[in-house]
């Protein structure tokens, strides 16, 4: 993760016409700059760069030394631990264990929209007025493995949306944030966590995060399991794929959606 942290910190210093070239394609792969929040009114400080299956190019060892090789580690070791995750997971919802795998078989791959994002917000000193590292937003996916350094300002909601808390910095931990998908799998028992970057107080370097977005197939039908979940007595929000009475049919068409939704400017 280091190596990847500092690979991107030189992609993000090359000049904007070279960063350019790398620019977010309509399959979700490239690089974003900073720019207008795509989940609030704010504008938000932050530098990413999604990998996807859907085709696109990372710089080579000769514009940005050493960012891809430590991607494609990245990439190998994400995919692991998601297996390992998504077979516990079935277990624990009384499934067999290889039902959520079987719908996840092609991550990083050609008809499966899972994504690995490099993340970097830099240093700002007296932020303005308005400005974000992240707007509030839930996941699109089944869940989302998240890795940062510990420069902090991440927060996430309570269930009734009263208030925020900080999410402290453990070295080497990966965070497991639940996404859409997986709430309207489990009836919204295993609810989808709104969540946020912060401004620190003192905010004098830049943060660096790592994303791992793992999305089920394309093609894979998104329907509501018949499984109870021991569950505290709060009753949360429902998730996005909940709104509409009609709701979604596969991942494919909930994505798109909230691409769509996404990246409307």
């Amino acid at each position: 993760m280091k190596a990847a942290y500092r690979a991107f910190d030189a992609f993000c210093e090359l000049p904007e016409e070279m960063r350019a070239k790398y620019e977010r394609n309509e399959g979700n792969y490239g690089y974003v700059k900073p720019g207008p929040s795509k989940h609030t009114d704010e504008k938000e400080a932050r530098h990413v760069f999604n990998v996807t299956g859907s085709g696109g190019i990372l710089p080579d060892d000769e514009v940005v030394p050493g960012l891809k090789s430590a991607v494609d580690e990245l990439t190998r070791d994400f995919k692991q631990l998601s297996a390992m995750l998504l077979t516990a997971l079935a277990v624990g919802l009384e499934q067999s264990p290889d039902f959520l795998l079987s719908k996840h078989s092609r991550m990083l791959e050609h008809g499966n929209e899972s994504t690995l994002r490099l993340l970097y917000y830099p240093p700002l000193g007296a932020p303005a007025p308005g400005l974000a590292r992240c707007g509030a937003h839930c996941d699109y996916g089944t869940f989302t493995l998240l890795a940062q350094d510990c420069e902090g300002g991440l927060e996430i909601q309570t269930p009734h949306g009263e208030r925020w808390g900080r999410v402290g910095h453990l070295p080497g931990a990966i965070l497991v944030n639940t996404g859409d998908i997986l709430a309207n799998w489990t009836n919204n028992q295993l609810p989808a966590l709104r969540h946020r970057v912060v401004v620190p107080e003192h905010c004098g370097r830049g943060r660096h995060s790592i994303a791992f977005f793992v999305h089920p197939d394309t093609d894979t039908p998104i329907e509501p399991l018949d499984t109870k979940i021991a569950k505290a007595s709060q009753e949360s929000a429902p998730c996005r794929l909940q709104k509409k009475k009609r709701g979604v049919l596969t991942a494919y068409h909930h994505i798109q959606r909230r691409l769509r939704e996404t990246y409307a400017s």
